[in-house]
C-alpha cells in the first residue's frame, strides 16, 4: 500500500496535477472588479506602523509588484506613519478607522500627525492605508477571532481602502518561512482591495476555490499537500481571478471609460 502512495504521488508530480476547487455551496456570491484602483491614474500607498511594527522588505516590494500587474502601473508609496498605541486599544482603532475613517482611539498629536497626512491624499478607493500591527481581531472586541490580516469593506464613511496585517500571525504562520507568510497575506489583502474572485462559480465567501490561487482561504490538509507536493506556494493569482483582472485592465484604455 505504501508503495502504491508513493507511485500515486510521484505520477501526480510528473503530470503537474492540481487538487479539486472547493465546493462554493451556500457561500457562493459575486462581486464586481475594482474599476477604480485597476484604472486608477495613479494609486497611493500609505504603510502605518503601530508600535514599531513593519513588514519585511522584500515581501513589501514582492506585493507592491504585484499590485502594479494588475493596475494602470502607477503606485507611490508613502514614507511610513508611525504610531503608538496601548495594546488594549490596538483593535479598537483598527476596526473604527477600517470601517469609518474614525480616529478617536488615537491621541490628540497623533490624530493631528495622521490627518495632515491623509488630507494631502486623494480622500477616494484610489488610496490604500496599510496598517501594521502586533494584534488584530475579527471584530472590534479583542473577544474575535485572531487574523492574520483584513481588508475593511468599501462604505460611504469610508472612502479610503484599508487593509490592516497582525504580524505575530503572519510571522507564526505554520509550513513556509515568515517571508513567504508575507508575501502571501500582502498580496492576498491586496486583492480582495481589487476585487477577485468575482464570478460566485469561483467565489466563496469573498475567497477563491482554487488552492492554486493566492485568495484561497485559510489552509487545509489539502491545499498543504498542493505547496508541499504538487504546486508550490501560491504566489499569483489562479487562471480565473487573473482572468477577471485583465479584463477589467484591458476596459481602462477604451475611450471615455479612464474616470
Amino acid at each position: 500500500m505504501k508503495k502504491i502512495m508513493i507511485y500515486v504521488v510521484l505520477a501526480m508530480l510528473l503530470v503537474g496535477c492540481k487538487l479539486d476547487p472547493k465546493p462554493v455551496g451556500d457561500e457562493g456570491r459575486s462581486q464586481s472588479v475594482s474599476f477604480d484602483l485597476i484604472c486608477a491614474n495613479e494609486i497611493n500607498i500609505l504603510p502605518i506602523s503601530i508600535n514599531g511594527t513593519t513588514a519585511p522588505k522584500d515581501a513589501f516590494d514582492f506585493s507592491i509588484a504585484k499590485l502594479k500587474k494588475y493596475t494602470t502601473d502607477n503606485v507611490i508609496v508613502h514614507k511610513n506613519i508611525a504610531l503608538t498605541l496601548n495594546e488594549s486599544d490596538i483593535n479598537h482603532f483598527i476596526h473604527d478607522f477600517g470601517v469609518s475613517n474614525n480616529l478617536n482611539m488615537l491621541q490628540e498629536s497623533q490624530k493631528e500627525l495622521l490627518r495632515e497626512k491623509l488630507n494631502t491624499l486623494p480622500q477616494n478607493s484610489t488610496t490604500i492605508v496599510m496598517i501594521y500591527t502586533p494584534t488584530l481581531h475579527f471584530t472590534r472586541s479583542t473577544e474575535g477571532r485572531s487574523l492574520r490580516g483584513i481588508a475593511f469593506g468599501k462604505r460611504a464613511d469610508q472612502p479610503l481602502n484599508v487593509v490592516a496585517y497582525n504580524k505575530v500571525n503572519i510571522d507564526g504562520a505554520p509550513v513556509i518561512s515568515k517571508n513567504q507568510a508575507w508575501k502571501i497575506v500582502l498580496t492576498h489583502e491586496f486583492g480582495h482591495r481589487l476585487g477577485v474572485p468575482a464570478n460566485i462559480s469561483h467565489n466563496k465567501a469573498k475567497h477563491c476555490t482554487s488552492r492554486e490561487c493566492i485568495m484561497y482561504s485559510s489552509p487545509d490538509w489539502q491545499s498543504v499537500v498542493s505547496v508541499l507536493l504538487l504546486n508550490g506556494m501560491p504566489y499569483d493569482f489562479c487562471d480565473l481571478c487573473e482572468a477577471e483582472l485583465k479584463d477589467m485592465k484591458q476596459n481602462c484604455f477604451m475611450p471615455n471609460i479612464l474616470p
